[in-house]
Parts: C-alpha cells; sequence; structure tokens
C-alpha cells in the first residue's frame, strides 16, 4: 500500500471488504499526520503532532491555552516551513514574558500546571432544554461539513445559542486549539464562552479550557475525574450528553437550572 500527500489530507490505497468477505482496492483519503516544531519569538517550546492545514489558529489557539495570549493583539506574526516542519510564532514582549515565566518540572521539556486566577463569572445559567438544543446544533454542524473536513474529533465555541467557531482534528487537543484560535482571531474573547465536543475532557483539557476563561462544556462523552476536579476548581460546568435526551452534570451543577 502506498500513499501520497496532499495540503492536509493523505491519499492511500487500502482494501475495502464486504459482507461477503470480498476485498476490493479502493483509494481513500485520510488525515495526514506530521510532526512540527513550535518556535516561539526564535526559542523552541514544543512540537505538535497535526495536519498542516489551518495552522494559525491551531498555534493562536495553543497559545491561549497555555495563557500565553489573551487577545489576537499579542500574536503578531506566524511562518511555516513545510520543508523543516518548523513553524516560526512572533509574539508581544508582553506575551513573550509570560511565556518565559512559566514553570518547568522534570522530564525536562514537561510543563508543569502553575495555578491560575478563576477567570469565569457566576453568571451564566442554561435551562436543560438550551442544553440540548446547543448538542443539537453542534451535531448538524459536525455532520455538515465536508466529508474531507469530517475528522474525527470536532469541538466548537457558543454564546447566546449560536455557535462562533469551530476545529476539527485527529486528535482532541488539536480540535479544542483550533477552535479556541478561530475564536480568538475573529476578535472574540473566549471568556466565559460555552465550549461543545464529541468526545470527553481530559485534565489537561480542562486546565486549558479553564485558563481561557471557558464556563461551560457540552461533550458526547464523560470526563475523567480529574478533569472534573480542575472544572470544579475553576466553576467550569461539564454536562454529558451522550445517552439520548438525557443530561449528566459533573461540576458546577447551579450552572444547569
Amino acid at each position: 500500500m502506498s500513499s501520497e500527500t496532499t495540503t492536509g489530507l493523505s491519499k492511500v490505497e487500502v482494501i475495502k471488504i464486504d459482507q461477503e468477505r470480498i476485498g476490493e482496492a479502493a483509494v481513500e483519503y485520510v488525515p495526514a499526520e506530521t510532526e512540527f516544531r513550535i518556535l516561539v519569538n526564535n526559542e523552541v517550546e514544543t512540537s505538535l503532532h497535526c495536519a498542516p492545514h489551518r495552522v494559525k489558529s491551531l498555534v493562536v489557539g495553543w497559545l491561549v491555552g497555555e495563557g500565553v495570549i489573551d487577545q489576537e493583539d499579542d500574536f503578531v506574526a506566524i511562518d511555516t516551513d513545510l520543508e523543516s516542519l518548523d513553524i516560526r510564532v512572533t509574539v508581544s514582549d508582553e506575551a513573550a514574558q509570560r511565556l518565559a515565566t512559566r514553570v518547568f518540572t522534570v522530564p525536562v521539556g514537561k510543563l508543569s500546571e502553575p495555578e491560575f486566577p478563576r477567570r469565569v463569572t457566576t453568571e451564566l445559567e442554561l435551562t436543560p432544554e438550551q442544553v440540548i438544543e446547543m448538542s443539537g446544533r453542534f451535531r448538524k454542524l459536525f455532520l455538515g461539513l465536508r466529508s474531507s473536513d469530517r475528522m474525527c474529533y470536532l469541538a466548537a465555541f457558543a454564546q447566546n445559542g449560536e455557535i462562533q467557531s469551530y476545529g476539527e482534528g485527529f486528535h482532541r487537543i488539536n480540535a479544542m486549539y483550533r477552535a479556541l484560535g478561530e475564536l480568538v482571531i475573529a476578535g472574540v474573547a473566549p471568556n466565559n464562552r460555552i465550549a461543545l465536543a464529541n468526545f470527553g475532557l481530559t485534565q489537561q483539557m480542562t486546565l486549558r479550557l479553564a485558563r481561557a476563561g471557558v464556563c461551560m462544556a457540552i461533550c458526547a462523552a464523560p470526563p475523567s475525574n480529574a478533569a472534573i476536579e480542575v472544572a470544579n476548581d475553576y466553576y467550569l460546568c461539564v454536562v454529558s450528553t451522550a445517552i439520548g435526551s438525557q443530561l449528566t452534570v459533573y461540576s458546577a451543577p447551579w450552572r444547569v437550572i
């Protein structure tokens, strides 16, 4: 079997087997995964495994999730080199200082998760019917995407019943970063927004949502126990719609009235 890579997708030869167990050769497009190094102001910070499409929103979302930037004005420029697989990012001096003050722990290169102030208010509350309606809109968004864009995972952000941005990816964290990046690039702060995802949340993802100021996450699968603990600490309500029209509220239950 061979493959031919195009922008964001890779054409591969596959064998399709029907119910009679008859196999036929076919061609299919799958996400093209590449490891990119991210350099911020010429310093290597991390690497991301991703498809080489919508790179700007992915990187901006990563910066927001890491607490480096709050708005697009902190983000100056990006240059993607597809040959060296480097993404060179330039941020403001203030954002660079925030990046430099992050604490590193063992093993070398692994970031710790320092405490950060709670950024959400206590005002947003939704009825169960509003949560179910938002979940339905999110599902329609996913089903309405072109098949080439419909990767395994989808995340989105919404306010007042309207979906404002979305991001897809074959890694859950990349889908979330892209959705965050698209929101901020559009000039919308993520504070007190509603996140939607067709997956469950891990501790890492919940920390990044809380750091961005998100107040509610409507998910299609349960979160981890560590994610629930973080969510309660930061007043982040996590709701799962995994079973029909039944809602399961895991944290900050007072947001669902």
